[in-house]
C-alpha cells in the first residue's frame, strides 16, 4: 500500500473558479481523492465535485457495498450524483457527507465516483480525510 501523502491545494483568483483537491486512505484498502472541477456560476448554483477511488487490497478481498464520506471546510447540502448506483445517505447542512455505491471491486480497480452536485455558500472547499468504505464482501459469488 501506499503511504498517504497530503495533496497541495492551491487557489488563483485570476480565474473563472477556484480549484481545489484533496485525498484520503479509506478503510485498509481504498484510497480517495476528490477536487471541485465547477463552481456557481449564472444560472447554476452548485458546486460540482469529482470522486474517484482505488482499490487496493493487500489480500485480493473483493468490495461489493461502499460509502464515500467527503469533508469541506462549511455546510453542504447534497443535490445529486451522477453515478446511476449513488444514494445520499446523510450530511445534508453539515461539513461531511456520506454517499453510499453498490460496486463491485475486485481486489485492485479504479473506481470514478461521478459528478457529486452540492449546494453550499460560497467560497466551499474540500478538506482532507475523505474515506471510503469497504464491507470486504463479494456478493457476486466470488473467493480471493
Amino acid at each position: 500500500m501506499k503511504d498517504y501523502a497530503k495533496p497541495v491545494v492551491l487557489a488563483n483568483d485570476e480565474v473563472a473558479e477556484g480549484v481545489y483537491a484533496g485525498s484520503g486512505k479509506g478503510t485498509d484498502c481504498y484510497s480517495v481523492t476528490a477536487w471541485i472541477h465547477q463552481g456557481p456560476e449564472t444560472g447554476r448554483e452548485t458546486y460540482v465535485i469529482q470522486g474517484n477511488a482505488t482499490h487496493s487490497a493487500t489480500d485480493g478481498h473483493h468490495s461489493a457495498h461502499q460509502v464515500l464520506t467527503l469533508n469541506f471546510n462549511q455546510p453542504v447540502t447534497f443535490v445529486n450524483c451522477t453515478s446511476s448506483n449513488a444514494k445520499y445517505v446523510s450530511g445534508n447542512g453539515t461539513n461531511s457527507l456520506k454517499i453510499k455505491y453498490t460496486y463491485h471491486a475486485n481486489g485492485t480497480e479504479n473506481h470514478g465516483l461521478g459528478e457529486i452536485e452540492v449546494k453550499s455558500e460560497l467560497g466551499l472547499a474540500l478538506t482532507s480525510g475523505h474515506t471510503l468504505s469497504c464491507d470486504h464482501k463479494c456478493d457476486a459469488g466470488h473467493t480471493w
